[in-house]
């Protein structure tokens, strides 16, 4: 029975997995169209939507239970049977709401809702994930994801449920945009403007957007397979900045548990801060998951008005300062924190090992701080340092007035933190002087690190094209950096990143100018550099531009967050008929340059 059971499997494997994949999109569909409209929730739709939820269903647990039966290693047994049991669940809820059973007991509408969306999740997961296997190329794929999640957050958010007030669809394009490429810009108030469905949406993008679509998609799809191709490790080894993909998948793993964990923290020491705080509106524990995953992925999404300059949490300065760690943590980059995670775990280990009584045996996983690791961590304290006093210094008596000494240090360390993508600010920047706008305008620019939730140029390309710089002063040829040689592609390439931002950055800035002539070229400037490196912070003219402007920024977000040249890489190769191959060798002849 088993055995012709597997056979059948191994056989409709593909089959079945379609058909799954067109139900999820149904069930999704429904359950948007029920949840964020008024009428879908009529007898008529439900008439017809509740069997085809335990239909549904009864393919999950077949499929889950094939899936169990052929799997070999132990974590994908783990993996399966979780997959089994959540699906068994989802059967017997979908049966129960459908024939209308307890419902004075226990929330059955929210708990199929739960294991719905889970389920669906994971079965368009797989399809997403095996668009790596076709001949598409990995950048073309890693900019599709982030349009097609853009899109789909516009529609969701322009459903009725989701706003309190009716919104037009470049707001929502704006609103889906600045929450999926973690920026933070917005045209309309989130905690007033949009609904606690609506709030929960843009969560939603914010940590989709944040890890990447292909980084959990990739994840939840191994559930349905136990391997995956070299070309779709390869792609996601260089998704999340993987030096090697033979444990790109383990890696990911380790990514979205320690996002999770991190998250988790952040938003219980959030609660924390602001438990005493009455004056805090709405539920206190959404607000604090809320602003913890907006920090970690530096979105700088708050839900409110006046994100932290708030009167009641503006002088709050142990949630300022969690909302600095969880920015630092998540802008650090994910291959820094795995390495440093292998190295404090060997470390531990050989203290623990010095215990014989404890018979712990150290399985030795090499690991040492990379040069990348160095660079980002130096570069990023540098910054953090240089900011936190120029900021101190440049505002102790225009902003920082108000605060205490102690407040104006902890003022100054958010300001440099917040602006290297995260967005969350605790001054009026409309009020910032000349200085103090440059200051930030330049850490903006820079950003985060390669590899983490962050935008900008990144920490090392900075980092490279000032030592490259310097070498260039000193007259070296070659790059140096502790013992090893920086590769000359990777130069050319911190120069492409410099060439396209100072680019983009100035064309906004000309478009926006050009298009709103009562803007000061400096808020125009402060806006568009905000755009690009994904950082969100505001001088408040956001809301007051054109339609045709908000579009402008849009397009910057976008170009900033999945990296201008990617797009150009991925546009080159979707429509160039001259693929890449071995160059010939030419003559050199020399150009005066200076």
């Amino acid at each position: 029975m088993l055995t012709s059971f597997i056979d059948f499997g191994n056989k409709n494997f593909k089959f079945s997995t379609n058909v799954i994949f067109y139900f999820a999109v149904i069930i999704i569909a429904g359950q948007i169209l029920g949840t964020g409209t008024r009428y879908f929730n009529a007898e008529e739709f439900e008439t017809l939507y509740k069997p085809l939820n335990v239909v549904f269903s009864v393919m999950t647990v077949l499929m889950s239970v094939y899936l169990y039966l052929i799997s070999t290693n132990w974590y994908i047994k783990v993996a399966r049977i979780s997959f089994l049991v959540i699906s068994v669940f989802y059967f017997i809820i979908s049966v129960i709401w459908w024939l209308n059973l307890f419902s004075a007991g226990f929330d059955v509408a929210g708990f199929r809702v739960f294991f719905a969306v889970f389920i669906s999740f994971l079965a368009i997961s797989f399809k997403i994930a095996n668009l790596g296997n076709y001949n598409i190329h990995p950048a073309v794929l890693f900019i599709i994801s982030f349009v097609f999640l853009i899109l789909f957050g516009s529609l969701c958010l322009m459903l009725p449920a989701a706003t309190t007030k009716s919104i037009t669809f470049v707001q929502a394009l704006f609103t889906a945009t600045s929450a999926v490429t973690v920026t933070g810009l917005a045209v309309l108030d989130t905690g007033k403007d949009f609904s606690l469905f609506g709030q929960v949406i843009i969560l939603i993008l914010i940590q989709l957007g944040g890890l990447g679509v292909l980084t959990v998609t990739n994840i939840f799809a191994l559930i349905f397979k136990s391997s995956t191709s070299f070309r779709n490790r390869a792609m996601m080894s260089d998704l999340i900045k993987e030096m090697g993909s033979k444990d790109t998948f383990k890696s990911l793993f380790k990514v979205i548990s320690l996002t999770l964990l991190v998250e988790l923290i952040g938003a219980m020491l959030i609660f924390i801060s602001i438990v005493s705080q009455p004056s805090i509106e709405g539920n206190s524990v959404f607000f604090s998951l809320f602003h913890s995953i907006s920090a970690f992925c530096n979105a700088g999404f708050s839900t409110f008005s006046n994100s932290l300059y708030e009167d009641s949490v503006k002088y709050n300065y142990f949630l300022q300062l969690i909302i600095c760690w969880l920015i630092i943590t998540g802008g650090i980059g994910y291959t820094v924190m795995i390495n440093h995670y292998y190295i404090l775990r060997n470390t531990v280990l050989k203290v623990l090992s010095k215990f014989k009584s404890l018979g712990i045996r150290i399985t030795s996983i090499p690991a040492k701080s990379t040069i990348n690791s160095r660079i980002v961590i130096k570069t990023t304290l540098i910054l953090l340092f240089s900011g936190t006093v120029f900021f101190m210094i440049a505002e102790y008596h225009s902003t920082l007035t108000e605060h205490s000494l102690a407040g104006k240090i902890i003022v100054s360390f958010f300001n440099s933190t917040t602006a290297r993508t995260a967005g969350f600010n605790n001054v009026n920047m409309a009020e910032l002087g000349i200085p103090a706008l440059m200051l930030i305008m330049a850490l903006m620019w820079v950003g985060a690190s390669p590899g983490s939730t962050g935008g900008g140029i990144k920490t090392t390309t900075f980092a490279i094209a000032l030592m490259n710089l310097k070498n260039q002063i000193i007259g070296k040829d070659k790059l140096i950096v502790r013992g090893k040689e920086i590769p000359h592609y990777t130069i050319n390439q911190v120069n492409a990143v410099i060439l396209l931002s100072i680019f983009a950055i100035s064309f906004g800035t000309f478009l926006i100018s050009f298009s709103n002539p009562d803007v000061l070229f400096k808020d125009a400037l402060f806006e568009c550099i905000s755009a690009y490196s994904t950082v969100g912070l505001s001088v408040g003219i956001t809301s007051k531009l054109d339609e045709t402007s908000q579009i402008i920024l849009v397009l910057l977000m976008f170009l900033g967050r999945v990296s201008f040249l990617t797009f150009l890489i991925g546009i080159y190769n979707t429509f160039s008929k001259q693929k890449s191959s071995t160059e010939p060798y030419y003559p050199k002849e020399n150009v005066f340059i200076n």
